[in-house]
C-alpha cells in the first residue's frame, strides 16, 4: 500500500531554519509505518502560504492520489492542508472521491457527520486565528511607523538599516557614490554613462558588482534620498499568494492621504533633487535612438510657427555631398488629420554654428552664468554661521538626552514626552535645512570662484571638443532654442545650472 505524505510551511523565514518541515514528515512516516504503508510518496510546498490552492506539491500530490495503489494521505495537521476553511472541504473531498484515506497526526479524523462539522468548526477557528493575526500584525506596523520607525528594511543604496533602532543610517561609502552619480548627472551625464564610469572605477553595484542603466536612473529618481520615505504607499494584499501560485499581480498604489512619513537622514536637498530630475529628463530627451548623423540641437529645438519639436533630417545630392537640416515635426502631417506646419528648413549647420558662438560669449562672462562671485569675507560669514548652528544641534542633542532620561525615570508623563519630543523634532529639522542650505551657498560660491579659471580651460579647447563633447555643453548651458518663421533664433538658457540660483 502506497502512502502520500504532504508536509508545507508557509513563510520563507520557516524555510530558511528548516521549521517544522522535518518534524512533520518524520511524524508523518512514522503514522505510515503504523498504518501498513510499505511505499511512500513525499510532496512538500516551501514558504508557500496555505491561503492559495495553486501549489506545486499540493497538485503534484492531488494527481497521484488518482493511482490506484494510493490508499493513504497523511498530513501533520489540518492546517497545513490549508488556512481556509472552504478549501479544506473541497480538498477532503477530492482525496476521498479517489478512494484515499485521508490521516492527521494531531487531530482525529472521523468521516461521520460529527466529525465533518468538528472538522469544519476546527477550519473555522484556524481561518479566523489567520485573519486575526493578520489584522494585529498590519495594525502594529502602521503604529509604529506613524511613530518614526521603520517595520522592514527598505533597501535604499547609501543607507543602512538599524533592527535595533528600527531607523536608517547613512552608510558613507555608497553615499559618496552617490554623491558622485548625481554630481554627473547635474552636468549631463546619462545614465548608461554613469553606469559605465562607475563600472570602469570598479565600484560595485547595489546588488552585485555591475552597475546597469536601469539601476542609475532607479536610484537617480527615487525621492527618499530628499529625506523623507513613505511607508502604507503600496498595496501588497494578494500579491505574495498570487506569486507563489506563479500568476503575475503587482501592487497598486494607495491613495496619497494613507501614505506615512518617516524621516531619514538627507543625502540631497529638495531644491537639489528638483534640478537633477530635470536635468535626467533633459538627458533622456536628447539620446533618444542611434542616430547617423550628429544633431548638436536635437531635443532642444522648437518650431517658432507651431510651438512643436524640430528634428534632425539629411538629403543627399547627386555630387554625393550630404546637406543637414532642422525641420518641424509637423510640417509633412504624418498624424491623420493633423493640420501641416508650413515652417521652412533651417539648416543645421548655420545654427549650430550661432548657438556654438553664443555659448562661447557666455564663456567668456562667467558671472552671468553663476552670479556675481562673492568675497572672502562672504565665506567667512557662512562658515562661522555653520559653526553656531552645529553648537546648537549638540546642544539640543544633548536636551534630547535629558528628557528620555527625565521620562524613563516617571518625572514626565507620556503627553510631556511627546509634546517635548515634537518641539525637539521641530528645531532639529529647522537646523538642518539651514546647515545644509550654507553648505550649498559654501560650494556655490567656491565654485564661483573657480568658474573664471575653468572657463578659461574650456574656452582655450572649445574648438578641439568632439560632436559629443559639444552637445554635453550644449545641453549643460541651453534649455531650449526657438527658430521663428522670420529667422530670429531665441535661446533660454538653463536657470537649473549647478551653483546657478
Amino acid at each position: 500500500m502506497t502512502a502520500l505524505i504532504y508536509v508545507r510551511v508557509s513563510t520563507e523565514e520557516q524555510v530558511k531554519h528548516g521549521y517544522s518541515l522535518s518534524a512533520q514528515e518524520d511524524a508523518c512516516r512514522k503514522k505510515a509505518r503504523e498504518l501498513g504503508a510499505d511505499k511512500l510518496l513525499v510532496f512538500e510546498d516551501k514558504g508557500i502560504t496555505g491561503s492559495v490552492l495553486e501549489r506545486p506539491g499540493l497538485q503534484s500530490a492531488l494527481q497521484a492520489v488518482k493511482e490506484p495503489e494510493c490508499r493513504l494521505f497523511i498530513i501533520y495537521d489540518p492546517d497545513r492542508l490549508s488556512r481556509k476553511l472552504a478549501h479544506q472541504l473541497m480538498l477532503v473531498d477530492t482525496i476521498e472521491k479517489n478512494g484515499c484515506r485521508l490521516e492527521f497526526i494531531n487531530f482525529d479524523w472521523q468521516d461521520t457527520p460529527e466529525g465533518r462539522l468538528f472538522y469544519s468548526m476546527r477550519g473555522a477557528v484556524s481561518e479566523y486565528e489567520k485573519e486575526k493575526f493578520r489584522a494585529r500584525s498590519r495594525f502594529g506596523k502602521l503604529a509604529k511607523a506613524r511613530k518614526g520607525f521603520f517595520t522592514h528594511d527598505p533597501g535604499i543604496y547609501g543607507y543602512r538599516y538599524v533592527p535595533e533602532k528600527n531607523t536608517l543610517d547613512v552608510e558613507k561609502e555608497e553615499a559618496d557614490v552617490y554623491y558622485y552619480m548625481v554630481e554627473m548627472a547635474l552636468y549631463g551625464a546619462s545614465a548608461e554613462k554613469i553606469a559605465l564610469r562607475l563600472n570602469e572605477k570598479g565600484i560595485s553595484g547595489p546588488r552585485g558588482k555591475t552597475w546597469y542603466r536601469s539601476t542609475v536612473r532607479r536610484i537617480l529618481k527615487n525621492p527618499s534620498y530628499a529625506g523623507i520615505v513613505y511607508l502604507n504607499k503600496y498595496n501588497a494584499s494578494g500579491v505574495k499568494a498570487a506569486r507563489a501560485a506563479g500568476s503575475a499581480n503587482s501592487y497598486s498604489m494607495r491613495p496619497q492621504e494613507e501614505w506615512i512619513p518617516v524621516s531619514i537622514p538627507r543625502l540631497i536637498s529638495p531644491e537639489k533633487w528638483q534640478q537633477l530630475q530635470y536635468q535626467q529628463k533633459v538627458a533622456k530627451k536628447g539620446n533618444r535612438g542611434k542616430h547617423i548623423y550628429t544633431y548638436l540641437l536635437s531635443g532642444l529645438l522648437f518650431c517658432g510657427t507651431c510651438g512643436s519639436f524640430m528634428h534632425g533630417i539629411h538629403t543627399k545630392k547627386a555630387c554625393g555631398k550630404i546637406y543637414r537640416y532642422y525641420v518641424c515635426s509637423k510640417r509633412y502631417g504624418y498624424k491623420k488629420n493633423e493640420k501641416k506646419c508650413n515652417m521652412f528648413l533651417v539648416n543645421a549647420g548655420d545654427l549650430e554654428e550661432k548657438i556654438w558662438n553664443s555659448i562661447y560669449n557666455l564663456l567668456n562672462d562667467p558671472p552671468a552664468m553663476t552670479g556675481d562671485v562673492q568675497g572672502p569675507q562672504f565665506l567667512k560669514n557662512l562658515q562661522n554661521q555653520e559653526h553656531v548652528l552645529r553648537k546648537q544641534q549638540r546642544d539640543l542633542n544633548r536636551e534630547w538626552e535629558r528628557i528620555v532620561t527625565a521620562y524613563r525615570k516617571g518625572l514626565l508623563n507620556i503627553q510631556q514626552f511627546q509634546k517635548e519630543k515634537i518641539n525637539i523634532t521641530g528645531r532639529q529639522k529647522n537646523i538642518e535645512d539651514k546647515c545644509l542650505e550654507i553648505e550649498q551657498m559654501l560650494h556655490n560660491s567656491r565654485k564661483q570662484q573657480d568658474n573664471e579659471y575653468q572657463s578659461e580651460q574650456v574656452i582655450n579647447n572649445m574648438y578641439l571638443l568632439d560632436n559629443n563633447d559639444k552637445k554635453y555643453l550644449i545641453r549643460l548651458l541651453v534649455e531650449k532654442v526657438i527658430v521663428t518663421f522670420e529667422q530670429e533664433i531665441i535661446i533660454e538658457m538653463n536657470c537649473c545650472l549647478p551653483g546657478n540660483q
